[in-house]
C-alpha cells in the first residue's frame, strides 16, 4: 500500500514537471505590448488563480503531493502588505523558490511593472492606497 502511494506521488511529480516544461509560462517568447492583466491571465493565473488566491488549476495539481508547493495568496492584504513592489518584481524576474519560473527574458521592465500593478488590484479597497506599495 505504501509503495503504491509512493509510486503514485512520483508519477504525479513527473507529470507536473512535464506539464510545467511544456506550458507557455516556460517559454512563450516576447509578449509585445501586453498589459499586466493580459500577462497575468496568460502566464500567472494557471497557478495563482484568476483572483490571485493561489487556486489555479496547476496549483491544484501541485497540492496532490502533501506539503510540496503552496501558492501565495496574492489577494490576502496581510500577505501583500509584507511585499514591496521591488520584491514582487524580483520574484517575477528571477522566479520563486517554490517552482515559479523566471520571466526576466519573457517580459520588459515596463511589462513587469504593469503586472505588479495589476497584482496589487487584488487587494485594493475602493478609494484607498493599495497595500504594500511604497508611498511616492
Amino acid at each position: 500500500m505504501m509503495l503504491s502511494r509512493l509510486r503514485y506521488q512520483w508519477f504525479v511529480a513527473v507529470a507536473l514537471l512535464v506539464v510545467a516544461s511544456v506550458s507557455p509560462a516556460s517559454g512563450a517568447g516576447n509578449q509585445g505590448g501586453k498589459s499586466g492583466e493580459a500577462i497575468y491571465s496568460s502566464h500567472c493565473a494557471r497557478c495563482h488563480g484568476s483572483g490571485g488566491k493561489g487556486d489555479g488549476w496547476q496549483a491544484r495539481l501541485f497540492t496532490l503531493i502533501p506539503g510540496w508547493l503552496k501558492m501565495p495568496n496574492l489577494a490576502d492584504p496581510a500577505f501583500m502588505q509584507t511585499r514591496q513592489d521591488s520584491q514582487l518584481m524580483q520574484s517575477i524576474k528571477a522566479g520563486g523558490n517554490a517552482g515559479m519560473p523566471a520571466f526576466a527574458l519573457e517580459f520588459t521592465e515596463p511589462q513587469i511593472k504593469d503586472l505588479v500593478a495589476y497584482i496589487r488590484t487584488f487587494t485594493e479597497v475602493a478609494g484607498s492606497r493599495p497595500l504594500g506599495r511604497a508611498v511616492r
